[in-house]
C-alpha cells in the first residue's frame, strides 16, 4: 500500500502572483475567495531570501484549508548560505508552513551565471548549495523540495537528477533523502497528454538529446513519470512529488496557448490529474498562474486579471458565467470570519508589513549573533524579518537593530515621515540582548 504523504485527498493547487509584492490583507482575502471558487487546496508563494512573506498571510491560508509552497528560486551559484536564511526558515516552521521548493531549473543555462555554468561537476556545484539549505529546512521542521529541472534542458534533465540522486546517496544524506519531495514542470510542449505516459523503459532506444522518430520521451506533461522511475531505481522509492506549470504549453513567456486552447488543455489535465495520483505519491498539481499584473510578462497567463475578470481556464472549476467576474461569489463564512479574526494582527491598509524586525548586513554576510540574539523577541513579536531599508519602508512598525554605523537616522527618519513607528535598540553586544529581552 503507498504510503500516504497528503494533508488533503485534494491536488488542485495554484501558482500565486510571480512577485513578493501581494501578501496584504486585502491580498489574502482576494486569494481566498477565488481558491474557495476553484476549490484549490495548494498555493505556491514566489519568496526572498531577504524577507520572510507575513505570518498573517501563511496562517491565513492555513485556516481556510490552503496549504502554501514556499519557493525560493535562488540565483546560482551566488545563493544565500543557510545560515543566512535561517531565521526566515524558522519562521516559516513555527507559522504552520510545511513546503519550501529551493531553486529553479538548475538544469538551465539562463539559471546560472555564465562563470558559474562553466564550472566543471555542475551537478556536484548545484548540490553544494543545495544540500545546506535542505538541511536547514529540516532543522526547521519543513519539508525540502527537489527543484523542477527544465524538460530535456541545456543539462539533460533525466541525467542531472540521477546524478544528483548517486551523490546525495554518496554524501550519506540519509535524513534528507527520507523527507525530501520533488517538483516537476508538467506543460505540454506541443504534445499530448499520453505523450511519455509509459516512462523510459518503454523507450530504450532513447539518448540525450536524441529521440527516434517513432519515440516518445519526457518532454511534456509526464516528465515526473521519467524522474520517478529514477528514483524508484535509485533509491528504492519515489518521492512524494508536486507537479508545477500545469496549463502552460512551455516555459517560455507570454501564453503561448489562445485562451480556448489553454482551457482545453486544463480541461484534459483535470481529468488525467487523479489518473496520475494512482500511480504515484502525488501531492498537488499547480496550475500557473492565478493571478498577475497587467503589466508583468506573465500577465497572459492569469486566470485573475487586474480588475478581477475570470478567463476560460477558471471556469473549467468555477460555475463563474463569461461575462461576470469572480468578485460576486464570497468564500465561506468559517473562512472570512477568521480573515476578520487575523486582522488585528495584520498591517494597516496603508502598509503592507506589520511589524519589520531590521538587521544588519555587513559586506561578508550576516552575523549569527545576531540571528540568535533577536530569537526571544522573534517568539514574542513574530515580525518580519528582514535586512533593507526599502523592505521597512512597507512597515507599519519597524525595530531596528543596529546603530549609526550600520542604519543613519536620516535613514529612519525617511520611514517616520512615511507615517511607520521606529524603535532602535543599539549598544555594544550585552545592551543589545537586554534592550530585545525587555522589549
Amino acid at each position: 500500500m503507498k504510503e500516504t504523504h497528503s494533508p488533503t485527498n485534494n491536488l488542485l493547487g495554484f501558482q500565486y502572483y510571480p512577485d513578493s509584492a501581494h501578501y496584504t490583507h486585502k491580498d489574502l482575502n482576494a486569494a481566498l475567495e477565488h481558491l474557495s471558487n476553484l476549490g484549490a487546496a495548494w498555493l505556491v508563494l514566489h519568496a526572498e531570501a531577504s524577507r520572510a512573506i507575513p505570518e498573517t498571510f501563511i496562517s491565513g491560508l492555513l485556516a481556510a484549508g490552503i496549504t502554501p509552497i514556499i519557493h525560493l528560486p535562488l540565483s546560482l551559484p551566488n545563493a544565500p548560505a543557510a545560515a543566512d536564511l535561517k531565521a526566515i526558515l524558522n519562521a516559516y516552521g513555527k507559522w504552520g508552513a510545511n513546503y519550501v521548493l529551493l531553486f529553479d531549473r538548475p538544469n538551465d543555462r539562463a539559471g546560472w551565471s555564465a562563470a558559474g555554468w562553466s564550472q566543471a561537476n555542475l551537478v556536484e556545484s548545484f548540490l553544494d548549495r543545495f544540500v545546506p539549505l535542505a538541511n536547514e529546512c529540516l532543522n526547521a521542521g519543513l519539508t525540502p523540495i527537489f527543484p523542477a529541472l527544465t524538460p530535456g534542458g541545456s543539462y539533460w534533465d533525466l541525467s542531472f537528477f540521477t546524478l544528483a540522486l548517486q551523490s546525495l546517496q554518496r554524501r550519506n544524506q540519509k535524513a534528507l533523502l527520507n523527507k525530501m519531495a520533488l517538483a516537476a514542470y508538467a506543460c505540454s510542449f506541443g504534445h499530448s497528454i499520453d505523450w511519455g505516459k509509459d516512462g523510459a523503459s518503454a523507450w530504450p532506444q532513447n539518448k540525450p538529446y536524441f529521440t527516434p522518430a517513432a519515440n516518445e520521451n519526457q518532454i511534456g506533461f509526464n516528465q515526473a513519470i521519467w524522474l520517478e522511475e529514477i528514483a524508484e531505481k535509485t533509491l528504492g522509492k519515489q518521492l512524494p512529488l508536486f507537479l508545477l506549470g500545469l496549463g502552460r504549453k512551455d516555459l517560455a513567456t507570454p501564453n503561448s496557448f489562445s485562451e480556448t486552447e489553454q482551457a482545453s488543455w486544463v480541461r484534459e489535465i483535470k481529468s488525467a490529474l487523479p489518473q496520475l495520483a494512482a500511480s504515484l505519491p502525488l501531492l498537488a498539481g499547480n496550475f500557473w498562474l492565478l493571478q498577475a499584473t497587467a503589466a508583468d510578462e506573465n500577465a497572459s497567463f492569469a486566470w485573475v486579471s487586474e480588475t478581477d475578470t475570470v478567463n476560460a481556464a477558471y471556469r473549467v472549476f468555477a460555475d463563474v458565467p463569461a461575462a461576470q467576474t469572480a468578485a460576486a461569489h464570497t468564500i465561506p463564512q468559517g473562512t472570512a470570519s477568521h480573515v476578520s479574526e487575523t486582522a488585528s494582527t495584520a498591517a494597516p491598509a496603508n502598509f503592507s508589513i506589520h511589524h519589520y524586525l531590521l538587521l544588519p548586513k555587513y559586506e561578508w554576510g550576516i552575523a549569527d549573533w545576531h540571528l540568535e540574539v533577536i530569537k526571544p523577541f522573534v517568539r514574542k513579536y513574530q515580525p518580519t524579518i528582514g535586512f533593507s531599508l526599502a523592505e521597512a519602508a512597507l512597515a507599519a512598525q519597524v525595530t531596528v537593530v543596529g546603530g549609526e554605523g550600520q542604519f543613519s537616522e536620516e535613514a529612519l527618519n525617511t520611514l517616520r515621515k512615511a507615517g511607520a513607528t521606529v524603535d532602535r535598540i543599539s549598544g555594544d553586544g550585552t545592551s543589545i540582548a537586554t534592550q530585545l529581552a525587555e522589549r
